[in-house]
């Protein structure tokens, strides 16, 4: 028996494994021997030998075998030789593996799939046609992205975008973002300026860091009214002007403010009811380019559509350019329906508190709300005033005069 080195080469070379009936083994062995054929792994299996040789060795069996005449029979091929010879007989088999390793490696240069986190106040279709308009979109060759410079493109052409992250993965672009969801507030550049109204009302409070109030708490104003001047005038021991001087109005100023409401609802309406009826439709997806497959397709006068899209990715981040959209439809009616009036009374309560809730973010504190609901036989009306108050001023510049 060989084992090691030699087996390793005999593999290398080739080898076949050979059955023999025991009977006329004997002379043949011996004949084998003369001749400087090599027996390898030689052993007894019921009223047969089984023994290994070489593929060299194989053909020199020939002349033996005719003279003994055996009952000889090839039981395996085995060795580097036969499995080239196996894979050379699936051309086809072995060009497909060539082929899918190429585009894959070529695919593999290209971006496939962009993936957006972290946006609220922007949009992802915003985000995706900013890109867009920059050159990047599916297909985009990687080595053309440069991620640090359009990390500080992207913070330079949104205001409110205060740091992102760009990287590249597999074949998938990540954008990670962090947005100021507070107001952004404009530092003073020292420009002379007023302080002045946005809107009726009558002063609450008033304190003026710079500059000089024109107001006290219970002054009724009108919007556009100077509530803080940036004109300083410096007086004498006699209250007679000595000295002007322009500065950029600061301070604080709050105001009591009586806010309109009127919100009106139709008594009639179009009414949507959904029949129960629906299907979907599927579209394959390389790239760009979209082919619908439609096996099953229903026409509905009103409908409603969503849809999910799927890629293939073969690992991790490795997407590649294919994939499936599926479109769900949904068939719906339109019915002219009437509201009851508890029905009309209920919205408008519900949209009269979305209302306040939006007044609120704006950091407009409400004191007390007066509104009336009236309802007829066509409509319902909500109308009266919310009293609040308000810190929001508006800002002028003031023309200096040079002498």
């Amino acid at each position: 028996m060989i084992v090691g080195d030699a087996m390793g080469t005999l593999w290398f070379k080739g080898y076949t494994v050979l059955q023999i009936e025991s009977l006329c083994s004997e002379r043949f062995f011996n004949l084998c021997e003369k001749r400087g054929i090599c027996i390898h792994k030689l052993y007894p299996q019921d009223d047969k030998c089984i023994f290994t040789t070489s593929v060299d060795d194989f053909y020199k069996l020939s002349p033996i075998a005719r003279k003994t005449k055996p009952h000889l029979r090839i039981k395996e091929k085995k060795g580097f030789p036969f499995i080239l010879n196996n894979v050379l007989k699936h051309q086809f088999f072995l060009a497909g593996i060539v082929i899918f390793f190429t585009v894959m490696y070529v695919l593999g240069h290209f971006v496939w799939n962009i993936s957006i986190d972290g946006n609220y106040m922007n949009s992802d279709d915003t985000i995706y046609k900013y890109l867009d308009e920059n050159g990047i979109v599916y297909g985009t060759r990687k080595s053309s992205i440069d991620c640090e410079a359009l990390e500080a493109q992207i913070r330079r052409d949104f205001d409110n975008i205060i740091w992102v992250s760009v990287a590249l993965k597999g074949t998938r672009l990540y954008i990670d973002i962090r947005e100021n969801q507070d107001e952004i507030i404009t530092a003073p550049d020292g420009t002379p300026s007023d302080i002045v109204a946005v809107q009726d009302g009558v002063v609450r409070s008033i304190v003026a860091r710079t500059g000089t109030p024109m107001v006290k708490a219970g002054d009724i104003i009108k919007a556009g009214d100077v509530l803080i001047s940036g004109t300083v005038v410096t007086l004498n021991e006699s209250s007679e002007p000595i000295a002007t001087e322009q500065v950029y109005a600061d301070g604080e100023v709050q105001m009591y403010i009586q806010i309109p409401y009127t919100a009106v609802l139709n008594r009639s309406y179009i009414k949507k009811e959904y029949t129960g009826h629906s299907y979907k439709s599927v579209a394959l997806h390389f790239g760009n380019f979209r082919l619908p497959i439609e096996v099953y397709k229903e026409k509905y006068e009103y409908q409603d559509e969503f849809g999910e899209s799927w890629t293939l990715c073969l690992y991790q981040d490795f997407y590649l350019p294919l994939g499936a959209d599926t479109t769900y439809h949904r068939e719906y009616t339109l019915t002219q329906t009437l509201y009851t009036d508890d029905e009309m009374k209920q919205i408008l309560e519900e949209n009269f508190a979305h209302y306040l809730q939006k007044i609120d973010e704006k950091g407009i504190q409400i004191i007390e709300n007066n509104v009336t609901i009236s309802i007829s036989d066509e409509e319902a009306q909500m109308y009266g005033f919310i009293y609040a108050i308000d810190t929001a001023f508006g800002r002028e510049e003031i023309s200096i005069e040079y002498r």
